[in-house]
């Protein structure tokens, strides 16, 4: 089971505070995502936009969600 999400900060928020901004069970059209992220972001005020599909059916390698 593969989960899509895009995550995104405030405006003047350090990195750390990322928010999910959008949720999704299976794979979605990434580019088509991410422009519709961009536009929603710069009307609601945040930036520095990231995607990320994770496969749920598989052991979590920690290592690897703290070093992107």
């Amino acid at each position: 089971m593969i989960e899509t999400l895009l995550y995104g900060c405030k405006i003047d928020q350090p990195d750390h505070m990322e928010e999910i901004l959008y949720q999704c069970k299976g794979y979605t059209n990434k580019e088509e995502l991410m422009q519709k992220g961009k536009d929603w972001a710069k009307i609601n005020g945040y930036d520095r936009l990231r995607l990320r599909e994770i496969n749920l059916s598989q052991k979590t390698d920690f290592i690897e969600a703290i070093t992107i």
